[in-house]
């Protein structure tokens, strides 16, 4: 049932940021946990380094948020990333596969799957 929570905000998330963002962008979510005494503000601090690094290095129309559970477990989260188009994120990982910022989640988040959604907004 937490899974089936975290999943609709995150949809809803999705939909209601991509089509104000982005047309027709690409979303990719990850579902994650938080490492034993860590905290969200420790995920935000890391999510934010990695964000600016993608800017810098990649584009400055990625966008990325990290959305938490008003009501359930708080101890599960999901990363919002969007992306202007399929080129930019394929760009993203592969300029992120030499692991430049792998180390910055390390410790802090397990993040177990990630899906890739494409956002068209109704007219």
């Amino acid at each position: 049932m937490q899974n089936f929570i975290s999943r609709t905000i995150a949809m809803l998330a999705i939909l209601g940021f991509g089509s104000v963002a982005f047309a027709d962008s690409y979303v990719e979510v990850w579902t994650c946990k938080l490492v034993d005494e860590k905290t969200i503000e420790d995920v935000q601090a890391a999510n934010s380094k990695w964000l600016a690094f993608v800017r810098e290095n990649v584009s400055e129309d990625i966008a990325s948020s990290v959305i938490t559970s008003v009501v359930g477990d708080s101890d599960s989260f999901v990363f919002v990333d969007t992306y202007p188009d399929l080129e930019t994120w394929a760009k993203t990982k592969t300029r992120l596969e030499d692991g430049d910022t792998d180390e910055l989640f390390e410790g802090v988040t397990d993040c177990s799957e990630n899906t890739l959604h494409r956002v068209r907004p109704t007219e």
